[in-house]
């Protein structure tokens, strides 16, 4: 190569990251990101286009090895050194068929990383189709939506956020739509900080630390991007600059949920146009029926793809007798998830926390819980990682 590689880490380990940036100062190695597992890698392995991949390979060893595989399908012709505590032939055997040029043992000494740095860059193929178009490395973007306020859209978002967050590896960012209230750093206690119609006025010239500082961590592990406390806020932002700070967000997290309002508006339109699923909330009040219905109504004349829309019903009280059957033939949608009335949920919701941490036996929780997995692809409660990275696997290869 006419320069020195520019390498990319890979590494849990924000500290062993510098340390190992420390050990490649020397040979003017420039290291141009460095990162955890994620989607975040896959992002910027499209967007910085590493010529040399370090990759740490530690628990959880499924999303260590799904990091690989996404950043090769990214950058095919960049060689990957893996390196790893354990020895086990399985997990080499894993690294190798991940597409790792070479495994090194942790601990290891400069010289054995250098060493191998020059042997595998020695051999690396620059042949046609080095330039060819690779997939998007992105993020789930989940948008919540409901055609009517006062129908639990936000403690469902709270709740599943917190579910992923907690029973996966996945990172999950909420970022507080709702143009009239804006409950969702209320609903998990937090104070927010810098605001979505900061962040989304300034998307244009935003990076990724400056985006990083912005945000709220929940003591679950969510972030947050609040709500402003004002309505009148809103009215500088537009809907274009929301679709494009979601996508921004994409890139950094594996899954984005959007709240928004119980209305129409344009934000909300750019909530949905950019989302890889929606969540329609509707509850059994009649009134939430005939609106969800004129909804959707619209959204199929406007040609919005139908396999992206998921009914959810929720049941904020016991006393109705309208059931599924009744909703998907006045909607003529089949229902997808049904949310039970659960008198937890409000007490949850009433000391900040979301019931999937306050009550986690209770009935609410157990669905919400269920809820998420099925959003993320997981049959059963696990630390498990199956949904990770389906915006880089083509649609029709997920049947």
């Amino acid at each position: 190569m006419g320069r020195n590689p520019l390498v990319m880490i890979i590494d849990e380990d924000p500290i062993f990251r510098q340390e190992l940036q420390a050990m490649l100062t020397p040979a003017r190695l420039a290291v141009v990101a460095d990162c955890g597992y994620g989607v975040e890698a896959a992002s910027l392995a499209e967007e910085l286009k590493p010529d040399l991949i370090l990759a740490s390979i530690e628990e959880p060893i499924a999303r260590a090895i799904q990091t690989v595989e996404a950043v090769r399908g990214i950058r095919p012709n960049a060689p990957v050194i893996a390196y790893s505590s354990s020895t086990e032939l399985p997990l080499v055997r894993q690294v190798m068929h991940a597409g790792a040029r070479d495994l090194l043992v942790h601990p290891f000494k400069v010289g054995e990383l250098l060493a191998a740095i020059e042997a595998v860059m020695r051999t690396v193929e620059t042949g046609p189709g080095t330039n060819a178009a690779q997939p998007q490395a992105a993020g789930t973007i989940l948008t919540v939506f409901g055609a009517k306020g006062g129908i639990g859209k936000t403690t469902i978002t709270t709740n599943i956020a917190t579910a992923i967050a907690r029973d996966t590896d996945n990172s999950v960012l909420v970022m507080d739509l709702d143009t009239r209230f804006g409950d969702v750093a209320i609903m998990l206690d937090i104070e927010p900080a810098v605001t979505v119609a900061e962040m989304a006025a300034q998307v244009a010239t935003l990076d990724r630390a400056t985006f990083k500082s912005a945000l709220v961590e929940h003591s679950s592990g969510v972030f947050v991007l609040p709500s402003p406390k004002h309505p009148n806020d809103w009215r500088q932002v537009q809907a274009e600059d929301v679709k494009e700070l979601a996508r921004f967000a994409s890139r950094m997290f594996d899954y984005v949920i959007l709240d928004t309002p119980g209305a129409f508006n344009d934000i909300v339109g750019a909530a949905l146009e950019v989302a890889t699923q929606v969540l329609v909330v509707t509850s059994v009040d009649m009134a939430s029926i005939k609106d969800t219905s004129f909804i959707l109504d619209v959204l199929e004349s406007e040609g919005f793809p139908d396999e992206r829309l998921f009914l959810t019903v929720n049941h904020p009280n016991g006393a109705n007798t309208i059931r599924a059957a009744d909703i998907e033939r006045v909607l003529r949608k089949k229902v997808f998830w049904e949310i039970p009335h659960d008198s937890q949920m409000t007490m949850a919701t009433q000391i900040g926390l979301p019931v999937v941490l306050a009550r986690p036996k209770s009935r609410a929780a157990s669905n919400l819980t269920g809820l998420a997995g099925k959003i993320t692809g997981r049959d059963a409660p696990a630390r498990e990682s199956r949904g990770f990275f389906r915006r880089l696997i083509p649609a029709g290869s997920r049947n």
